[in-house]
């Protein structure tokens, strides 16, 4: 079985997203789509008349000669671009000006934007990626540190920190997602061990004294997952970092 990655998916589904295209050639008729979610057909077309399609029918069309692309509105202009740049900078909040697939359509429309626009383009998604980095830096010190291990109810199960961001896009979505994954499957680990720990030592407390064998038993575990807890610890410290 074929597995897509998060970015090709995230490609595959921006493909759905819509544009405004000028046709060249006339056609009366109505097109159905089974693919878009937002429309369910296409059409009619005629020649020198914005009409609205999916991005891969617009690339399609262009590809063949068919129609040309009109940019959507934020990538259209350098100046619109800069206005967001600024926004970005001055805001410790991601913008909402962009669409959320934003950084995929660029990618497909790359042909038809002009260099400068690439330019500051580019300049935006280094920071926003800054940002996010400094935003689940600030998480992994509070929520991943100064959370606690139990609650006071001890029988009621632990919940791991939501994370909500708002403004992010898909781009950005897959270059953390697998990372906070990562570092709240550790910090879950983290957690269930310190409660297990705890209640292991309360169970032995009420029990009195073990065999000897058991003692060999526990303490095989402990070091197997004293070297796991490393292993995390190491991981958690590079997420942070």
């Amino acid at each position: 079985m074929v597995r897509l990655s998060l970015c090709n998916q995230s490609s595959f589904c921006s493909e759905n997203e819509l544009v405004t295209i000028i046709p060249s050639f006339n056609y009366d008729n109505k097109v159905p789509l089974i693919s878009s979610p937002d429309q369910t057909d296409i059409g009619p077309f005629q020649a020198g008349l914005p009409t609205v399609v999916p991005l891969w029918i617009a690339k399609t069309l262009y590809q063949r000669k068919l129609a040309q692309i009109e940019l959507p509105e934020w990538l259209a202009s350098e100046q619109k671009l800069v206005e967001i740049l600024q926004e970005e900078r001055e805001s410790g909040l991601l913008t909402n000006q962009l669409p959320f697939y934003y950084y995929e359509i660029a990618r497909s429309l790359n042909f038809c934007v002009p260099k400068q626009t690439q330019v500051v383009l580019q300049d935006v998604v280094a920071l926003r990626s800054d940002k996010l980095r400094q935003h689940f830096h600030e998480l992994s010190r509070t929520d991943l540190q100064e959370q606690p291990l139990m609650k006071d109810d001890e029988e009621q199960p632990y919940e791991l920190p939501m994370v909500s961001v708002t403004g992010i896009a898909s781009h950005e979505i897959n270059k953390v997602g697998p990372f906070l994954q990562r570092a709240f499957s550790d910090y879950g680990f983290l957690t269930k061990r310190a409660i297990d720990e705890g209640m292991n030592k309360a169970s032995a407390g009420r029990s009195g004294s073990t065999s000897r064998d058991e003692d060999l038993g526990k303490q095989s575990q402990s070091q197997e997952s004293s070297r796991k807890v490393s292993m995390v610890r190491s991981r958690l410290r590079r997420f942070r970092s």
